[in-house]
């Protein structure tokens, strides 16, 4: 048995038990269900293992790289194609500061009666750029020139979602004058997926 059958396993034995108790109802939906929907479930994720990029090769088979300075970042996809790993790993942690912030404003910012409304549309404006930022990221790691795609990408966020942020969560005006530079900045960005 491999690991992962292990885990899974072990998972729906959890599920099952948080079904037991006062609720015999739905414990016995689960447990008659479970022999049609466990295999599903696996059967889902196994294949979702299976479409995954195997190594920097681009008919998705491991090549032996001939020294550890050689190792690549990018990573093959059919046709031909690759991903940049590491621009990647930065649209993970931008995507995942998104949905902090996202919360944050949610019930914070656009909850308290005090915050003036001009605060909430700007920190509503940075999050919804942060997110569409998030995207171009990933579309970066796709392009010819995937760093300087990512660079600008990047550089713009910060600027314009920065001073959005900022002016939303203090009111103050002093850094909203960056976010014209921003905007342009992701426009380049955008733009030089193009190349």
């Amino acid at each position: 048995m491999s690991e992962v059958d292990k885990w899974f396993e072990d998972f729906c034995f959890w599920l099952r038990s948080v079904w037991s108790g006062g609720m015999q109802g739905l414990q016995d939906i689960f447990v008659a269900g479970g022999q049609y929907i466990t295999p599903v479930i696996k059967g889902l994720f196994d294949v979702t293992v299976s479409i995954l990029p195997k190594g920097p090769s681009s008919n998705g088979k491991s090549k032996e790289l001939k020294s550890s300075s050689q190792k690549s970042t990018s990573v093959g996809l059919p046709g031909g194609g690759g991903f940049n790993r590491n621009v990647v790993r930065l649209a993970g942690l931008s995507g995942a500061l998104a949905v902090g912030l996202g919360a944050y404003g949610a019930h914070v910012v656009m909850a308290n009666p005090d915050v003036p409304d001009e605060q909430k549309i700007s920190f509503r404006t940075a999050n919804l750029y942060h997110f569409i930022g998030t995207g171009g990221l990933i579309a970066a790691s796709l392009g010819k020139y995937p760093k300087v795609s990512a660079l600008l990408m990047t550089t713009g966020s910060v600027l314009f979602c920065g001073s959005c942020y900022y002016h939303g969560l203090t009111g103050s005006p002093k850094v909203k004058q960056f976010a014209p530079y921003g905007g342009v900045t992701l426009i380049v960005a955008w733009l030089s997926l193009i190349l």
